[in-house]
């Protein structure tokens, strides 16, 4: 592989959550909390959104002067027709997924422990007018990250680790701790469930090639999030 993709994979696949892994350590050790006034979290919203956006044309670019085709990083529609178990594998997580809401929301009591987690990260939208902005966070996730942790992360690991059990097991393993590690600021609950939603998103495109069904989901995802920290705080 060209010396261009193996600076890109340290950039983005260790540096990059070491980074954000010891900047969280350190807030949270920190006594000062910052104040998420509504001005602030919106400049928050296209500020994150267009950094992740920008790890995204990055990666393209380096991966196209290194002769690369963008379908390999998943932006085409892959192998159809799609892997059933990959598409089983993804069914189960949507499943998951809804049992963890109902886990967060299913009761009162429920719905205040969840108030309080997510009034402790601060940023999360609690009026329509800062979800709309938020959607733009989302979008910029679901495209941004699926590019990078999946498209590149998974891509890259595959050549360099290979094809053998072992290999493939690296190959998944990588990219979803790295990403896990990205998000430490959600707290060690909230990362191991990450690492478990990019082990079966990297198993999808590992199986099919294909980003596009991850985006839709990964954006899906971090819109209800924010959905639903709205409603709670409405329901208050």
């Amino acid at each position: 592989m060209p010396t261009a993709l193996h600076l890109l994979f340290i950039l983005l696949g260790v540096v990059l959550p070491a980074v954000l892994f010891v900047n969280a350590r350190r807030g949270s050790r920190s006594q000062q909390r910052i104040h998420w006034s509504p001005a602030l979290k919106v400049r928050m919203y296209y500020a994150n959104g267009l950094l992740l956006l920008s790890l995204a044309v990055i990666t393209l670019v380096v991966w196209y002067f290194t002769g690369r085709p963008f379908t390999e990083l998943g932006l085409g529609w892959g192998r159809t027709p799609y892997d059933p178990a990959a598409i089983g594998i993804i069914g189960a997580f949507v499943a998951l997924y809804g049992m963890d809401l109902y886990a967060e929301a299913g009761s009162p009591t429920r719905q205040q422990d969840t108030r309080v987690k997510f009034r402790a990260l601060g940023f999360l939208p609690n009026t329509g007018t800062q979800y709309l902005h938020f959607l733009f966070l989302c979008a910029c996730a679901g495209v941004g990250e699926e590019i990078v942790y999946r498209g590149f992360l998974v891509t890259y690991s595959a050549e360099l680790f290979g094809d053998s059990v072992w290999g493939v097991v690296g190959t998944l393993a990588f990219p979803a701790l790295s990403f896990g590690l990205a998000h430490i600021y959600q707290g060690t609950r909230a990362v191991l469930k990450i690492i478990l939603m990019a082990l079966l998103f990297g198993f999808f495109f590992y199986r099919t090639g294909s980003l596009w069904p991850l985006i839709l989901l990964h954006t899906a995802i971090d819109a209800v999030g924010g959905l639903l920290n709205w409603y709670l705080e409405e329901q208050e």
